[in-house]
């Protein structure tokens, strides 16, 4: 407990220091993001091989080409189109790639057993790399679109999603170690109960307000919120709220990942808290929702 503590706190001051730095420049909290980004590809590409699933490193090409999209296009919808376009240059890449090489294999195959491997296998590379691509590494870089909101706007954003996702994750984990007796979900996470999750969503409401509260009292965001009140106290509610589910969705949805790939632990960079997925897991639901969010109705 004493070394998740510490560890927790390290982050913590870690997460701070970037997002104090954001006011020199938006390309510093756009290098944390980045390297929460190579950190999960890392993980996630290395469980996907371990379990004989090929995966193609062009996927490293991703995060770095999202964050460029991002500094140069201002118009975020502009951006969404962009990434798009990069998600239809990754399929085709990957596609034709396969093709030819299941061609030369055939061309080579020795016997019918080995064309029926082959033929089985096909697109194999494809699906698994387009996988990661959506999770995690397409909602992590939606981060950058965060980042690249108007300065008032992002700032709320980055701050309400770290707020919403670790007072989430904290009370959860009281809430589940001190009270939890009913299972919720044991098949995936054996760990999860319904108490947990009653306790993160509380955590999640807490996250939401002391941000609201927090921005509400400080006079550069003061007017902003001032002018559309009744707007910004539903958006924060909303955030609180469905954040803090998709937070818990977001655990949920890596405990599955590493059961799907048959590992324990993705990572354990951070001693007691696992690697950067265990950390982010919750994190990339909440800040996209929020980025979709905001840049409806605020931006």
């Amino acid at each position: 407990m004493l070394k998740r503590t510490l560890t927790g706190a390290v982050i913590l001051l870690f997460t701070v220091a970037f997002i104090m730095l954001k006011q020199f420049h938006n390309i510093i909290f756009d290098i944390f993001v980045l390297l929460l980004s190579y950190g999960a590809l890392y993980e996630t590409s290395k469980a996907y091989k371990k379990a004989g699933k090929k995966v193609d490193y062009s996927l490293y090409l991703v995060p770095a080409s999202i964050c460029i999209i991002f500094n140069l296009e201002k118009n975020v919808f502009v951006g969404l189109g962009c990434i798009a376009l990069v998600a239809i240059i990754l399929v085709a890449y990957l596609l034709v790639t396969e093709i030819i090489t299941y061609a030369i294999k055939r061309k080579n195959g020795t016997s019918e057993t080995d064309i029926d491997v082959q033929n089985s296998k096909l697109f194999d590379k494809t699906k698994n790399s387009m996988q990661i691509f959506a999770y995690p590494v397409l909602l992590i870089s939606l981060f950058f679109m965060l980042n690249h909101l108007s300065y008032n706007v992002s700032y709320m954003g980055i701050i309400l999603a770290f707020a919403v996702t670790m007072l989430t994750d904290t009370s959860a984990f009281l809430f589940g170690i001190s009270f939890g007796k009913h299972k919720f979900c044991p098949e995936v996470s054996p760990n999860k109960s319904v108490e947990g999750m009653i306790g993160g969503l509380f955590g999640g409401l807490v996250g939401a307000a002391c941000s609201f509260i927090f921005f509400y009292f400080t006079p550069y965001f003061s007017a902003s919120i001032k002018d559309n009140l009744t707007l910004y106290i539903a958006i924060f509610a909303i955030v609180g709220l469905f954040g803090s589910l998709l937070t818990q969705l977001g655990d949920l949805c890596e405990s599955a990942l590493k059961r799907k790939v048959g590992v324990k632990d993705l990572g354990n960079i951070f001693p007691g808290h696992g690697g950067v997925m265990d950390r982010i897991d919750g994190l990339m639901f909440t800040a996209t929702l929020i980025t979709i969010v905001f840049a409806l109705f605020l931006v």
